[in-house]
């Protein structure tokens, strides 16, 4: 099987990704469980949110109408708890929502096993995240926003709303079009995938 690993430029929504989700090796032990890293709940941070509710409206009403209101590593969040032990979006062959739809996490980080193929700058592409525009936005949202017991979806959708304008006017600012995309092959075989657990 030929390999390939890309990392996506975006000045705003960096990312990484392979084919190897698609055939992930965890999905051959058991049909029954969720494909490997998917089988995790996402977590929304606050700029994810205004991202969402800018450029996707379904998938943002989605998100906090199903998700939980949660203070997480990335400040306020919201965690996509669906009882399923596994994230909504997942399919078969991966996730469906748009790229620049995903979280940090599942946007910049690959399995140790499918990395282990890849040039060794896959392994390190997360901590770019912390360096990045989304994340200075991120830290900026949270900066305006209380936490406390009396938080709701409904003062989240507020906010979200009363901010979106001004974040969207500071997007606008960081060229985002046509990001330089960097590509990587490398013939494997396909049993080969897995086997450093």
């Amino acid at each position: 099987m030929l390999a390939e690993f890309r990392i996506i430029n975006d000045p705003l929504r960096p990312s990484v990704c392979t084919n190897l989700c698609s055939v992930c090796y965890r999905d051959r032990k058991s049909a029954s469980k969720a494909i490997g890293c998917c089988s995790y709940e996402p977590e929304l941070c606050l700029f994810d949110l205004v991202f969402l509710y800018l450029h996707y409206s379904d998938i943002y009403e989605f998100v906090l109408n199903k998700g939980q209101l949660i203070k997480g590593y990335n400040g306020i969040m919201v965690e996509m708890k669906t009882g399923l032990n596994h994230c909504p979006f997942i399919s078969k062959t991966g996730c469906v929502l748009p790229r620049d739809a995903m979280t940090p996490l599942c946007r910049l980080f690959i399995c140790r096993e499918a990395a282990s193929f890849a040039p060794a700058m896959f392994e390190e592409k997360f901590d770019d995240y912390f360096l990045s525009n989304e994340f200075n936005l991120n830290n900026l949202l949270n900066s305006k926003l209380i936490y406390d017991n009396n938080f709701s979806k409904f003062k989240l959708n507020k906010f979200i709303e009363e901010s979106a304008p001004t974040i969207n006017t500071m997007i606008a600012g960081i060229k985002i079009i046509n990001p330089s995309i960097d590509t990587f092959q490398k013939e494997i075989n396909i049993e080969d995938f897995g086997k450093i657990l």
